[in-house]
C-alpha cells in the first residue's frame, strides 16, 4: 500500500532531490493504466493482483516527486498520482475490496485538495471531481454495508438443518432489512437495483421458513411483498440482474399458488451469482 500523502508532502527537498526519477513517473503511470484497463478483459484474481501491484509502483515513483521544488515536476506527479489511484480505487471496487477502496478514496480526495489549492481561481474541474468522489465514497459504504449484512446472517444455514423455522425466519427478515439499507446507500441505480435482488431474495426465503413454520399469513405477506419489492427495483435494473429478478417473481408467484412447495425450486442463491458480486452492469 502507498505510503501516506502527508509524509510525502513534508519530504525534505534534498530527500526529493534523491529519489525523484521523473523520467520514471509518466511509464509507470502509464503501465498502471495498461494493467488497469487488463481487467476488463481479464477479471481474474492473478491479474486483479498484478494491476493493483502495478498502480502501487506507479504511486510510488510520484510521490517521490511530490515534494519537488521544481513547479513542473510537482504539477506532473500529482497529476499521474492522482490518476494512479483513481485506477487502484477502481481495482478494489472490482475486487469487492470496499474498506480497501474507500482508504485510497480518501487519498484521492487528499490529493484533489492538494491539486485545488494550485489551480487557478474558478477551476470548474475540481467540483466535479469532488463530486464522483463522493458518489464513489458512497458506494464503498454500500459494499462495507452489504459485507457485514452477509457476515450477520452467517447462522441461518445452521437454523434450517436444526429446522427452527421460527428463528430462521426472524433471521431472515432482518437480512432483508438490512441488505434493504445497503440499497438505500448505493448511488449507481445499477448496483442499487442488484443489492436490492439480494435482500429480496432473504424475503423470499423468510417466507419460505414461516411457510415451513405453519406460518401461511406471515409467508404470502412476505411473497407479496417480494413482487412488489421487485416491481419497485426493475426500472433500474439491467442484464443479469433484470433476469435475476424475473426469476424471483416466478419464485414468489409460485410460493403463494402452492406450485412450489418449501423448497422447489433450490433456493435462489444456490442458482445465481452470490448477492454480495459487484460485477454487474451498472
Amino acid at each position: 500500500m502507498i505510503g501516506a500523502l502527508v509524509a510525502g508532502l513534508t519530504q525534505a527537498a534534498f530527500a526529493a532531490d534523491q529519489l525523484c526519477r521523473v523520467n520514471y513517473v509518466i511509464p509507470y503511470a502509464e503501465q498502471c493504466k495498461f494493467e488497469h484497463d487488463s481487467i476488463k478483459k481479464d477479471g481474474s484474481l492473478r491479474n486483479v493482483e498484478n494491476a493493483f501491484a502495478s498502480c502501487n509502483r506507479a504511486q510510488d515513483v510520484a510521490n517521490d516527486c511530490l515534494s519537488s521544488k521544481d513547479r513542473q515536476i510537482h504539477a506532473i506527479a500529482v497529476s499521474a498520482m492522482y490518476r494512479s489511484v483513481s485506477q487502484q480505487a477502481d481495482i478494489a471496487m472490482f475486487a469487492s475490496q470496499y474498506s480497501v477502496a474507500e482508504t485510497l478514496l480518501r487519498e484521492k480526495l487528499s490529493l484533489l485538495e492538494t491539486a485545488a489549492k494550485e489551480a487557478r481561481p474558478g477551476e470548474r474541474g475540481i467540483p466535479v471531481e469532488r463530486a464522483a468522489i463522493a458518489r464513489d465514497l458512497a458506494s464503498a459504504h454500500a459494499g462495507e454495508c452489504t459485507e457485514a449484512a452477509s457476515a450477520a446472517a452467517g447462522s441461518e444455514h445452521g437454523l434450517a438443518h436444526a429446522r427452527k423455522f421460527d428463528e430462521l425466519g426472524t433471521l431472515l427478515e432482518t437480512k432483508f432489512l438490512n441488505y434493504t439499507k445497503c440499497a438505500q446507500m448505493e448511488p449507481s441505480p445499477g448496483q442499487r437495483a442488484y443489492i436490492q435482488y439480494a435482500a429480496l431474495v432473504a424475503l423470499e426465503e423468510s417466507g419460505r421458513a414461516d411457510q415451513a413454520a405453519g406460518k401461511h399469513d406471515e409467508a404470502n405477506s412476505a411473497y407479496r411483498a417480494c413482487l412488489d419489492g421487485v416491481a419497485h427495483a426493475l426500472p433500474d435494473a439491467a442484464g443479469q440482474t433484470k433476469r435475476y429478478l424475473g426469476a424471483l417473481t416466478l419464485v414468489c408467484q409460485g410460493r403463494m399458488s402452492g406450485k412450489f412447495g418449501v423448497d422447489q425450486p433450490q433456493p435462489l442463491g444456490s442458482l445465481d451469482a452470490p448477492p454480495q458480486s459487484r460485477n454487474v452492469p451498472k
